[in-house]
Order: structure tokens, then sequence, then C-alpha cells
């Protein structure tokens, strides 16, 4: 009798977490990426982070375009097309499950401390590779200016 009630209780389980499974792979859906992405955007984090990758965006393009996509960022109209292409760049790219567990990092103090410490890494960052390319000549060809 206890061994039927185990097997039972097993069996109810397995049916239960597959349906929890197939619930989550039917909330994966444009709409529902399209969502989870916009809530990012509720997030300072997020909006710090998204600011950052905008800016380093357009670094990469030339001094003249860079200077007048920087002025650009001024305008709110500019902004909210941004943030429009943000959210459906990560909805592509991204699973709900995915944005939603970003979205509970990035909510947490951990997540805006490691954010607000980004430049200080990437200084960090400089600085030990220049001095691993005054030490390892290997590295300092590609490094060091010639």
């Amino acid at each position: 009798m206890r061994l039927i009630l185990r097997i039972t209780l097993l069996l109810v389980c397995l049916a239960t977490a597959a349906s929890l499974g197939q619930a989550a792979l039917a909330a994966d859906t444009p709409e529902a990426r399209q969502q989870a992405a916009e809530r990012l955007f509720d997030l300072p984090a997020y909006r710090q982070t998204a600011t950052r990758q905008v800016y380093e965006a357009i670094r990469s393009l030339p001094d003249e375009q860079y200077r007048g996509a920087e002025e650009a960022l001024s305008d709110p109209k500019v902004l909210q097309l941004l943030r429009a292409v943000i959210v459906r760049s990560m909805a592509q790219t991204f699973t709900t499950a995915e944005l939603n567990s970003l979205a509970r990092y990035l909510a947490t103090d951990e997540a805006r401390s490691a954010v607000e410490k980004t430049d200080a890494f990437q200084g960090a960052l400089l600085r030990e590779l220049l001095a691993a390319g005054l030490t390892h000549p290997e590295l300092g060809r590609y490094l060091m200016p010639r």
C-alpha cells in the first residue's frame, strides 16, 4: 500500500513538473519576450547598462557621425526610438526565461553595485593590459605603440 502511494505521488509530481515545463515553453512567445524586455527598463541597473551600450556602439562611428549621434541622444524622441530598438533586439535575442532571469538579477543590490563598478573595472583592465604588454613581448607587439 505504501509503495503504491509513493509511486502515485511520484507520478503526480512528474506530471506536474512536465506540465509546468510545457507552460514555461508556451510562454516564450514574441509578445512575452517583448513584455519581458520592456520591463527591464524599470530597473535602474538595466537602464544604466543600456545607456552604456548605446554610447559604446556610437563610439565606433566616424567622428562626424559620432558627434551627431551623441547630440541626438539629448532628444527625447530619439531616446524613445532607441528604447524601442533595444527592446526589439533583446526580444529577438533572448528567451522570456532569460530576460526574466536577467531582470531578477538586475533588481538586486549586487547587480546595481556591479554595474556602478564597470568604469573602474575597465580602467583596471586597461592598466593591467598595458602592464602585461610591457612585460610580455608577444602581447606588447599588439598593445604598445611603435
